[in-house]
């Protein structure tokens, strides 16, 4: 079975930190985020993989290459210009033509089994499934719903508080056979959700939705993003998560300088050959990106600073997001909740 990787959007909820980055490789504990889609793709035997690719293809493709070095390859589709969801697919489709395939949305962290999910789908001969998770709140998403032999049988798109018959929603993992290609025109800006499920519908296509109980989360907000880091490090999502450190574990990358008196308290992450100044504390959650400096008796909790940052003296960051090279100076004060863009300067 192959595999499609939507990571066509400009991640423009996730801006000021996907100015300069696309979405889909901003660091997740110092692992580029597609790298976690990668794996999961690897534990059910998929030894090929289409980037269905818009914003900044040639960054994606700095870190990824062939995929050689993940041990699968790589395909690149190149959208010229936005073609939705369904687009993108039809667009990625000369790479896995005649083949069933496997597709994620390039934004979404999850421990759905594939391999219940293939063999829900085999089992019941499905066109197409859908994978589907539970949530508080479904009123900002689409919601899938199902009848008692999980066929999906309406959707409905956002609805109003009143209008929510289900909490099921579209998790982003699909399964589909080569026919539902079928459905897609070339070269055109279509969408999945409001064009190609209900035709699929429409001429009764057999639909499957798999509940999953289990762990969903999207990146696509900075809080969304920043809370990521703590299900990864606490142990929350626990599949193909490769710095998940437990309660209270700290990794140290190569060439750390710690000065006298500083705490270091986990789980946290700091990465090569940051220094941390004297009396400076690193509180549980921080993650640290490489050659991070932070001043004495500054401290750094439940934040993520990417590669560079400078903190100076007396800093107190709690809940930020710091991108590359960004400056803090002695004293300076930060929200929580802040947000910088790379090489912002406070």
């Amino acid at each position: 079975m192959k595999a499609i990787i939507l990571v066509g959007g400009q991640g423009s909820r996730m801006r000021p930190l996907t100015n300069h980055l696309p979405k889909n490789i901003v660091p997740v504990c110092g692992v580029p985020f597609l790298t976690y889609q990668i794996e999961y793709l690897k534990s059910v035997g998929v030894k090929e993989i289409v980037f269905s690719i818009g914003y900044r293809p040639e960054d994606i493709r700095a870190v990824y290459g062939d995929g050689r070095r993940h041990k699968i390859k790589i395909h690149y589709a190149l959208e010229k210009a936005p073609l939705g969801t369904a687009g993108a697919l039809k667009n990625s489709e000369k790479y896995v033509k005649g083949s069933p395939v496997i597709v994620l949305n390039g934004d979404i962290l999850t421990d759905i089994p594939l391999d219940k999910m293939i063999q829900f789908h085999r089992r019941n001969k499905n066109t197409a499934t859908l994978g589907l998770v539970r949530v508080e709140d479904p009123t900002a998403y689409g919601l899938v719903l199902l009848n008692k032999k999980s066929r999906v049988t309406k959707f409905l798109e956002k609805p109003a508080s009143d209008e929510v018959v289900t909490d099921t929603i579209n998790a982003g993992v699909y399964l589909f056979e080569p026919e539902v290609f079928d459905y897609i025109p070339a070269g055109k800006n279509y969408s999945a959700e409001r064009a190609l499920f209900p035709n699929l519908l429409k001429d009764e296509k057999p639909m499957g939705g798999y509940v999953w109980e289990g762990y969903w989360q999207d990146i696509g907000t900075p809080w969304k993003y920043l809370t990521t880091h703590w299900d990864v490090l606490n142990g929350s999502f626990p599949v193909h998560a490769p710095l998940a450190l437990g309660t209270n574990k700290i990794y140290r990358g190569k060439g750390v300088k710690v000065g006298a008196g500083a705490l270091l308290k986990g789980p946290a992450i700091i990465g090569d050959g940051c220094v941390i100044g004297e009396g400076a504390r690193i509180l549980p959650y921080a993650v640290l990106g490489n050659k991070c400096v932070i001043g004495k008796n500054s401290t750094v909790a439940r934040s993520v600073l990417w590669d560079g940052v400078t903190v100076g003296h007396n800093v107190q960051l709690d809940e930020v997001v710091l991108g590359r090279h960004c400056k803090v100076l002695d004293y300076a004060k930060l929200a929580k909740g802040s947000v910088l863009g790379d090489h912002s300067k406070i």
